[in-house]
């Protein structure tokens, strides 16, 4: 007698999401939807899920593909569990926006779009911090970020090489912009947003409450 995992499909390989390796994952659950409603009008694409677990890390991942008239296979499947992360509501929201639209054309394999996209969040950036890129060009506008203070060296050095990145993505050279290379560009932009946003406004609450607490230590030990 044969068992529900007998009827999986087999196992296939991937890049991980999880451990983001090289790997080969077990298929462990399927799920199908025809893309009909209860009354058997088409209403959407049919749609097929699959619960992976990958032979490396050995943490599941969950993968969703469309039918568009060609069978399953024929679709890209995207990544559904685990989400991509989220920038803190500390970043302003257009920068949110483009990083959403450069984690989606990762998603989307296209590698050279994140790039370009990440160029784009680097050039809001500057603008959200009144630094002009039209008048400085963009090199020059991140230069004008390290003057004030709002990156250092590592994160200029960063946020350069991004700068450099994007343009290979925008410009016609023949070549392909790398998965890894769109993967570090998408990492790299997201430390800089954290570090602009969320760790310097942090560090300035901390020095600070720092700075009124040694003021009130001053003054216990020396009371008038």
């Amino acid at each position: 007698m044969s068992s529900p995992a007998d009827h999986l499909p087999a196992g296939r390989t991937f890049i991980c999401p999880q451990c983001s390796r090289p790997a080969i994952a077990a298929v462990r659950g399927q799920a199908v939807w025809n893309g009909c409603d209860d009354e058997g009008d088409r209403v959407n694409e049919p749609h097929e899920w699959l619960l992976l677990q990958c032979s490396e890390c050995r943490w599941p991942s969950l993968q969703s593909r469309q039918d568009y008239g060609d069978g399953f296979g024929k679709d890209e499947p995207l990544i559904v569990y685990p989400s991509a992360p989220r920038l803190s509501l500390e970043v302003p929201a257009p920068l949110r926006r483009e990083f959403d639209e450069a984690q989606s054309c990762f998603s989307a394999k296209a590698y050279g779009a994140t790039a370009v996209m990440v160029r784009r969040l680097l050039e809001g950036t500057c603008q959200e911090n009144n630094v002009n890129v039209r008048q400085l060009r963009l090199d020059g506008a991140l230069r004008k970020l390290r003057e004030e203070g709002l990156i250092d060296d590592t994160l200029a050095e960063w946020a350069n090489a991004l700068r450099v990145l994007g343009n290979e993505g925008a410009h016609y050279t023949g070549k392909e912009v790398p998965r890894d290379d769109a993967e570090d560009a998408l990492a790299f932009a997201e430390a800089l947003l954290e570090n602009i946003y969320i760790l310097r406004k942090r560090f300035l609450v901390f020095a600070e409450r720092r700075g009124k607490r040694r003021a009130v230590t001053s003054k216990s030990d020396h009371p008038s």
